[in-house]
């Protein structure tokens, strides 16, 4: 009894991502564009009948597949969009309803899997308006089960809809993705998954520090759900109220002036400093894979600062967080954030096969803070680039050499042709006038 009972609480919770998924278009956040196209296609009647979203994890293709198969459904639409009130609406979102149907390619990648879908698919709803398959990871199906698919995309039944999503849009054969109308899915912004993040907590009691809310999108690159992912586990470290600190301690990284201190010991040449900061890290118990992804992203900051200028709209980040990367990308040189950047990037891809991760971090950090000591060509132009970011010191008078002091005119005399300046020599003699 107590078994069942603690399975029963368990059961209760629901992850953050599922219990806040958008329900109508209109909470779907990052996609305007898509979501105004999808909407007066359903308000003005004009239903494709295969639909391809593409896009990275967690950008709501899913999410718009499922209201998109509540809106043609919906038995009293609201301008285009779902009013998940009606009996088609909830019986959608209970899926209890077998006309709506989700596929994981994955997991069916088959021919007779999809040989068995489409037997089904020729017999008209049940209750709803139009049978909805929903294909989700459709690059996942083989060469086969493209071609048995192939037909019935390309001339469905009029009850009948399609609805693919992909992560690799690349590997779905061309002849699918013609019969289809599709929609890109881009990365959400930083202020758009803080603003949905923020609303969500709110609705669930719970506070996370702006600082850390940033952190979490950032750490996300792009993904609402793995944000919302990242903010439960936060939760459950701390509680309902979350601070910054406690957030990086979570995602295993470091704060942004930490980085900014280490940037500048690695611009200055301040290798014992570099490997001080590192050793402050270590001790920390961070990531050293996260701490070498952060630094990297840093230091693509500053090159971008340096090679753009203010470009707060190409790093997604605050005018004040611009101001700090424009002034601190004065240190450097473009060709040294370059270096920089692609050492990185390098350590953290050999990072995960490295026995002593430690040694190899440290080595990378002393290469960039040291160019001197770098002998290639490209370091050539880093150390240049290197003094032309050192103060100009005062010229000093320069001693007058030997050769440039004037020579007296009673030693000019005494010495020989080949040792006497060339302004002071004696013009030659003309050659003789023949007589003839």
């Amino acid at each position: 009894m107590p078994q069942n009972i603690l399975q029963g609480v368990v059961a209760l919770y629901r992850a953050l991502y599922r219990k806040w998924r958008p329900r109508k278009f209109a909470d779907v956040v990052g996609q305007e564009a898509i979501v105004t196209a999808l909407q007066n296609q359903i308000a003005a009647g004009r239903i494709g009948h295969a639909y391809l979203f593409t896009g990275t994890r967690g950008t709501g293709k899913t999410t718009c597949a499922r209201i998109l198969a509540k809106a043609v459904n919906c038995l009293h639409p609201e301008d285009g969009a779902p009013c998940n009130q009606c009996e088609a609406c909830r019986g959608i979102d209970s899926g209890s309803l077998l006309d709506v149907t989700e596929l994981d390619a994955a997991s069916n990648s088959r021919v007779d899997d999809i040989r068995e879908l489409l037997s089904e698919s020729v017999y008209t709803p049940t209750v709803l308006k139009k049978r909805v398959y929903i294909i989700d990871e459709v690059h996942m199906l083989s060469t086969q089960a493209f071609n048995a698919l192939l037909k019935t995309i390309e001339e469905p039944p009029e009850h009948l809809m399609f609805i693919l999503a992909t992560t690799e849009p690349q590997r779905i054969p061309a002849t699918i993705i013609s019969r289809c109308q599709r929609f890109d899915f881009h990365r959400l912004s930083i202020g758009d998954m803080t603003g949905r993040m923020q609303a969500v907590l709110e609705s669930a009691g719970a506070v996370i520090d702006p600082e850390g809310l940033v952190a979490i999108a950032r750490a996300a690159e792009g993904g609402m759900r793995d944000a919302l992912s990242l903010a439960d586990q936060c939760l459950s470290f701390c509680g309902d109220h979350v601070t910054a600190a406690d957030v990086y301690a979570v995602l295993g990284s470091m704060d942004g002036e930490f980085l900014f201190s280490m940037a500048d010991a690695l611009l200055s040449s301040d290798s014992a400093k570099a490997l001080t900061l590192l050793d402050q890290v270590i001790r920390e118990g961070r990531d050293l894979r996260v701490f070498i992804h952060d630094l990297a992203m840093h230091m693509r900051a500053l090159l971008l600062a340096k090679l753009c200028g203010h470009c707060s709209d190409i790093l997604d980040c605050t005018e004040d967080a611009m101001k700090r990367y424009m002034a601190q990308a004065e240190k450097g040189g473009e060709v040294r954030l370059l270096r920089a950047s692609e050492a990185l990037l390098q350590a953290e891809s050999r990072l995960k096969n490295m026995a002593l991760p430690r040694v190899l971090v440290e080595s990378v950090l002393v290469r960039i803070a040291r160019p001197e000591e770098q002998r290639t060509v490209e370091d050539l132009v880093e150390r240049i680039e290197a003094l032309e970011q050192r103060p100009v010191a005062a010229a000093q008078p320069a001693s007058v050499s030997r050769e440039s002091q004037p020579v007296p005119q009673a030693q000019m005399e005494d010495l020989p042709p080949w040792e006497t300046p060339e302004e002071e020599r004696p013009l030659p003699e003309p050659p003789p006038i023949s007589e003839e």
